[in-house]
């Protein structure tokens, strides 16, 4: 619904920009902590593909939210914003690579 209220030409855009270019050459020059979230249950872009990013990151966690869409900021705001505030926090110390939310 959220999503539905944005201007369609602007969400054309943004989807053409990340779809049609390969940035995987460039994820292993990351010299940032980050935080690779994911939707278990998207319908837009395949888990496999989107955990690749994790994996070609150097200090980067995969958290794959398994009742989660495409939308997780939406669909759990609560996990979601806890994980943020815990990573803007703690960077990736501690965390496996991989993660899991119910």
């Amino acid at each position: 619904q959220e999503t539905m209220r944005c201007n369609p030409h602007a969400l054309g855009q943004l989807m053409a920009d990340h779809t049609q270019l390969d940035w995987r050459p460039l994820l292993p020059l990351l010299t940032l902590p980050c935080l690779n979230c994911v939707g278990g249950c998207s319908g837009v872009f395949p888990l496999e593909g989107c955990l690749r990013v994790g994996e070609l990151a150097p200090d980067c966690c995969n958290v794959v939210f398994s009742r989660a869409n495409h939308w997780l900021y939406l669909e759990q705001p609560d996990d979601f914003n806890r994980l943020l505030l815990e990573f803007l926090e703690t960077g990736n110390a501690g965390r496996p690579k991989r993660e899991d939310t119910a």
